[in-house]
């Protein structure tokens, strides 16, 4: 009981104070400035005590460290989800890029040179889609190479070079030939 006069004694004497502080100032234009001043002391002072009850629990305290620790390990996390999306996506770029070097040494084996290749991967890393771009076979000595038709409802001339080369990469990318495309440029 005697903490709760003690405290309003402080805030009777720091109202006087502060009031004697206003009436002090010489010019009116700085009154203003000098009132919100003595407001924000006079209200600081009444929750003082209040904010001591608080702060002395420990409660709150730990209540605020708990909360930045969770809020800490959630940005945590968020940054690793981003880490790993994109390690992901350069992951798969990478095998995109090997298997598109492993179809050009297959072609360039077969004689064709090869003016382009995109290698599609989905996100289990399963081989979708091939798109290869060939150039005409470089000449062998004495080989004559004829053109032939593979399907005559699409109407694609390959020789029986290409054919092999196509069946060779669907066999050991185990690829339906949908999923193949070949062009010759």
């Amino acid at each position: 009981m005697q903490s709760i006069l003690d405290w309003m004694k402080g805030i009777v004497i720091l109202f006087v104070v502060l009031s004697a502080l206003i009436h002090l100032v010489p010019r009116e234009q700085y009154k203003k400035y000098v009132r919100f001043f003595a407001e924000l002391v006079l209200v600081i002072a009444v929750i003082a005590p209040v904010s001591k009850v608080i702060y002395r629990s420990g409660d709150f305290d730990e209540l605020i460290h708990y909360s930045q620790f969770w809020q800490e390990m959630e940005n945590q996390k968020k940054d690793m989800e981003k880490l790993e999306f994109t390690g992901e996506d350069a992951y798969r770029k990478e095998y995109e890029k090997a298997i598109g070097a492993d179809i050009t040494q297959m072609a360039e084996d077969k004689g064709y040179p090869v003016k382009s290749v995109l290698v599609t991967l989905n996100n289990a890393y399963e081989l979708t889609q091939v798109d290869l771009t060939i150039g005409e076979k470089q000449k062998e000595d004495q080989v004559l190479v004829e053109r032939i038709s593979l399907s005559p409802s699409t109407g694609n001339t390959v020789s029986p070079q290409m054919a092999e080369l196509q069946k060779a990469i669907c066999d050991f990318y185990r690829l339906d030939e949908k999923q193949l495309v070949i062009r010759m440029s």
